[in-house]
């Protein structure tokens, strides 16, 4: 295996693998590049002979996989185990995470006795909605109560939906901030906003749409995706952020991007992992899970 910090240099290299093995709607060059947790983290691509690859980030004294590798399925507990191997030589290295991995590389992973895998860190479920059965409208007693928020949300205020460039970054950041804000208070540990930052600041490179809600003439949120790799029709609803300042503000902000790609003509929905509530949200929309993902990390033996 190889290992290419300049990812600039390598991008046609990574982008080619991404083509020929991405699989997972985080299989993405610009987003894995925002999606660091820690500032000082660097993003290596690491590459086998065959062009399957990881997207990964190293910090002092850890590693951390993004999603799947870029690998056939059968291929994917292989290259881990091999990557595990060779980051745990070097001696500063202490852990190494595997983000939103498949959750059949962990029962796998374990039969490896060179390797020592703690705990599942967490679990999350992958919905997908299929677009032909959702109804901008929102017909039926089963969306009554949405019907009646979204109605009663726009009657009572003026509603512009912008692109990210009309929008000054300033406030786009601070409504990621005022987000982080609330989602501390409410989830006490595992916020990470830096990725958001980071999107803004790039000028969302990577994404295929970048849309501003704006309220009353306030920027309060903004929704960002883009299609998934070798899965065609299939859009990836990456970001929906909003500073909570309005009722039911989430809730309209998630139906403007359903109703953005309805109108885009777009099969497929990736409504992207979650867990708890926000898993409960949006099963009311009657997706099909596909997949399930964990997270976990691998501690030198």
């Amino acid at each position: 295996m190889k290992f290419y910090e300049n990812i600039e240099a390598e991008r046609d290299r990574i982008e080619t693998s991404i083509k020929n093995f991405g699989h997972t709607s985080d299989h993405n060059l610009d987003w894995w590049l925002c999606s660091a947790i820690n500032p000082d983290s660097l993003p290596v691509f690491v590459q086998w002979p065959d062009g399957s690859g990881l997207l990964a980030h190293r910090s002092k004294n850890e590693w951390r996989i993004w999603s799947d590798p870029i690998s056939p399925e059968k291929e994917m507990t292989e290259v881990i185990g091999e990557f595990a191997a060779e980051v745990f030589k070097d001696e500063d290295i202490e852990v190494l995470w595997c983000g939103d991995v498949s959750d059949k590389i962990y029962p796998e992973l374990k039969k490896n006795r060179a390797l020592k895998l703690n705990d599942i860190y967490y679990s999350l479920f992958w919905p997908i909605l299929d677009m032909s059965r959702y109804d901008p409208v929102s017909p039926g007693g089963h969306f009554k109560e949405v019907r009646n928020a979204k109605n009663k949300f726009y009657r009572e205020h003026h509603v512009e939906v912008v692109g990210v460039d009309k929008i000054e970054k300033r406030f786009l950041h601070k409504i990621v901030d005022e987000w982080r804000d609330v989602a501390l208070k409410k989830q006490k540990e595992d916020v990470y906003d830096l990725k958001y930052h980071k999107a803004i600041g790039n000028d969302f490179k990577g994404f295929l749409t970048a849309r501003v809600f704006v309220v009353d003439g306030n920027p309060v949120g903004f929704n960002a995706g883009y299609e998934v790799v070798n899965s065609p029709g299939r859009f990836a609803g990456i970001i929906g952020i909003n500073n909570y300042s309005i009722n039911d503000l989430g809730l309209i902000l998630w139906l403007e991007d359903l109703e953005w790609i309805k109108n885009a003509g777009y099969k497929e929905l990736d409504m992207q992992g979650d867990g708890g509530g926000g898993l409960k949200f949006k099963m009311q929309f009657n997706p099909v899970i596909e997949r399930k993902t964990d997270t976990f990390s691998i501690i030198k033996k």
